[in-house]
This record gives structure tokens, C-alpha cells and sequence, in this order.
């Protein structure tokens, strides 16, 4: 990426005493002219989704704990990307209709609007395995005799199916398969391993929520998009006015991917990637209520047109703070 490559160059001219990449946002007397895109794309604003109860058919002691985290993560997942949520009392109200019209095909485009997509989440799978180690001893590089005590570990894994589905139209638009684990240990003698039903329900709460934590399908399809309204080049670079902001959660130093549209002679529309940049890392006047600027480089900027689709990069995983086995992870899928 564009602006993992100057950051990287950033932390390095940074330890020398520099600055090292753009904090400012080119002047309005250095606009650059550029031709308007024969093909624009819609942007994001204003899509809204709403979120149904988790389900979940068979029985287990940690049903509730696992259909509201699991809920509560992928609220807090789409709020990110900007999209509006449909309230959760609506939502459960609308949850039966829904359900129906996925059956028959159509949602009646009566009674409450509703949203623009709806998300459909089943629980398939909540399963806790644990395994006993007995007690041992070995001897280390300095002839010292060291103990292992007895432990049991726990592993809850969880897996489920998540649908996102086009209203009125009841289309799938993605299928997505998310997975979670929880991994404990303590060190007991009991070799039948015991566990409390609090640290159940706690563990399977956690893998419920980490499930949708490690993917980012949803993310990436609701990632705040927007078109290139104007081109400024100053002494600092290439930059864009793309027309998301605040309102669509955009923050400073976030990656951008390019794309324009053409129309194919059938009459289909294609979009091809022409580049990357990243949001001008300045948290002054970088990202507006409506507009971010955004630097780009040489490449990029002789292919970049008025109404050139900008779209957030939503592949990275976020994860909580603190959340040691997210960024293990994380930095796994970045490899």
C-alpha cells in the first residue's frame, strides 16, 4: 500500500529528527484541471442496514450470551464502515416479515421502510473441547529440574453463516462464513476438566464476537465510497477532494482504492482499480463533515477523473485494544 510504504519511511525519517510525510492540505490556488468521468459510480451515502436477532437452532446453556455478542459485534462492525443502522426495536419488529419475505422471494414494499441491505446471521456450530496434561518434569540447558503442573485447556470454537441480503429485492449479495475460538487453561489435578458456567458462557460469548472480529466481508462491500470532485498539486504532492467525510467515519491516514467505470459495448457497466492513496494524515482540515483530501501519487493521478470512485481499504482487521491474539492474527492475514 501507498501509505503503508511512505509510513514506513515516515518512522524512519522521523527517528532522524523529520518529518516525514504530508500533514497539510494544498491550497485552493494550486487546483489542477482534470477531464469528468464519462461512467460515475453512486457513492455510499446514505446506505442503510439493518441488523436481525441471531439465530441459532440447537440447544445450548450459552444461546443468549453468543446471539448478543455476535449481534452487538456486527453493529459495532457496519457502524464503522458509516452506514446508517436501522434501529434495533425496528429491527426485531420487522425480523418475522423478513424472514417470511426470504422465503416467498419479495419483501412487500408496504408498511415500514426498511433498509437498503439486511444482515441474516445463523449460529451452525458451538462446540467446547478440553484436554487434560499431566503433571511432568524435564530438565533444562543449566541441569536445572523444573515442574509442569497438571493443567486442562479449553478451546470453544464457534461458526456460523451470516447473509447479506438487497431489500426489497431479498437478493443474496454475500454469503459469508465467520469463525471464532476462545482458548483458556488452568492448572488442576481433575483430569475430567470441569468447567463453571460462567466461563462457558464467557468463552462462547468471546468466540461468538471474535467470529466476525477476523472478517472483514462485510466491512469491505460497506466501506465508505465516494467520487473525486477536485485535483490539487502543491509542493507536497498530488492530492483529491473525495467527497466522504466524518459523517462516513473517515479518518486521517486511512487507505483509499481507486476505480473507474466503463461501459462495455453489451452495456455493462466495469470498473477497473487505477491506484491507492491514503487520507492526508492531518487532523486539522484533512477530513470535513463531507470531503477528505486525500494524496496520491504520479501514476495514479493521470488516470484519476472527476467522479473517479474513491473506496475506503476495509481489508485490514481492527482489533480491540489490547486484544493480543487479534493482532496475531491480523498480522497473519496481512502476510
Amino acid at each position: 500500500m501507498l501509505r503503508k510504504t511512505l509510513m514506513a519511511t515516515a518512522v524512519i525519517t522521523s527517528l532522524a529528527g523529520c518529518a516525514g510525510h504530508e500533514v497539510l492540505v494544498c491550497t485552493p490556488d494550486t487546483r489542477v484541471d482534470i477531464e469528468t468521468a464519462d461512467v460515475q459510480l453512486p457513492s455510499s451515502d446514505n446506505t442503510k442496514v439493518v441488523v436481525l436477532p441471531v439465530e441459532l437452532e440447537f440447544k445450548n446453556s450459552a444461546a443468549k450470551n453468543m446471539q448478543s455478542a455476535m449481534r452487538n459485534s456486527l453493529e459495532t462492525q457496519i457502524d464503522e464502515t458509516g452506514a446508517d443502522l436501522v434501529d434495533r426495536k425496528i429491527a426485531n419488529k420487522v425480523k418475522g416479515e423478513i424472514k417470511l419475505a426470504e422465503q416467498s422471494g419479495r419483501l412487500s414494499s408496504k408498511g415500514v421502510p426498511i433498509a437498503d441491505y439486511a444482515i441474516i446471521t445463523e449460529i451452525t456450530q458451538a462446540d467446547l473441547s478440553k484436554s487434560f496434561s499431566e503433571r511432568r518434569t524435564y530438565e533444562n540447558d543449566e541441569g536445572e529440574t523444573k515442574v509442569v503442573p497438571a493443567s486442562c485447556s479449553y478451546d470453544f470454537d464457534v461458526q456460523a453463516v451470516a447473509k447479506v441480503v438487497a431489500l426489497p429485492s431479498m437478493d443474496v449479495v454475500k454469503r459469508i462464513k465467520l469463525e471464532g475460538d476462545e482458548y483458556s487453561s488452568t492448572e488442576t489435578s481433575n483430569s475430567s476438566c470441569p468447567i463453571s458456567n460462567s466461563t462457558y458462557t464467557s468463552m462462547a460469548a468471546k468466540a461468538a464476537a471474535e467470529a466476525v472480529t477476523y472478517s472483514t466481508e462485510i466491512q469491505k462491500m460497506l466501506a465508505a465510497s465516494g467520487p473525486v470532485l477536485e485535483m490539487r498539486h502543491c509542493e507536497v504532492g498530488t492530492q483529491v477532494r473525495l467527497a466522504i467525510g466524518k459523517k462516513q467515519k473517515v479518518q486521517p491516514g486511512a487507505d483509499i482504492l481507486f476505480a473507474n467505470a466503463f461501459k462495455s459495448p453489451e452495456g455493462e457497466t466495469e470498473i477497473h482499480p487505477i491506484g491507492e492513496g491514503y487520507v492526508v494524515d492531518n487532523e486539522i482540515n484533512a477530513v470535513t463533515d463531507k470531503y477528505s483530501w486525500v494524496v496520491i501519487d504520479e501514476e495514479t493521478s493521470l488516470k484519476v477523473k472527476k467522479g473517479t470512485m474513491g473506496k475506503v481499504d476495509a481489508s485490514g482487521i481492527k482489533c480491540p485494544l489490547l486484544d493480543f491474539e487479534c493482532e496475531i492474527e491480523k498480522f497473519t492475514a496481512d502476510l
